[in-house]
């Protein structure tokens, strides 16, 4: 079994009305429970909007990323799949598809580290 990392990008907008945004997260919840008793779901957290961003050799330090809202990451989640179709397949219960959401499925690379 891999793990896979589901980067979420898009969504339910913001000034979404409260009833919207609570329905939103009522298909969230049922997914990662589907998901979770399928024994597929590890983990994953939403993101704030905002942050910091390092660059290059001098390690600057400024405030972003400051992207197209529907280029944000909101969130991710690591689930547990054999490979990419069955991550991929694992998707279809998306919540924010219909708002425009995207998902972008990354396989994690085993490593070890040495103790």
């Amino acid at each position: 079994m891999e793990k896979f990392m589901l980067i979420f990008q898009g969504g339910v907008s913001p000034d979404a009305s409260p009833e919207a945004m609570q329905d939103n997260m009522g298909k969230w919840l049922a997914w990662v429970n589907k998901l979770a008793a399928a024994g597929k779901y590890v983990s994953g957290e939403p993101l704030l909007p905002g942050g910091k961003v390092i660059k290059g050799n001098s390690k600057n330090v400024v405030d972003g990323p400051f992207t197209e809202g529907k280029e944000i990451v909101g969130g991710y989640f690591i689930v547990n799949a054999g490979d990419y179709d069955e991550a991929v397949a694992l998707c279809e219960d998306y919540p924010d598809y219909e708002s425009g959401g995207t998902i972008h499925v990354r396989q994690v690379m085993k490593m070890e580290v040495p103790a």
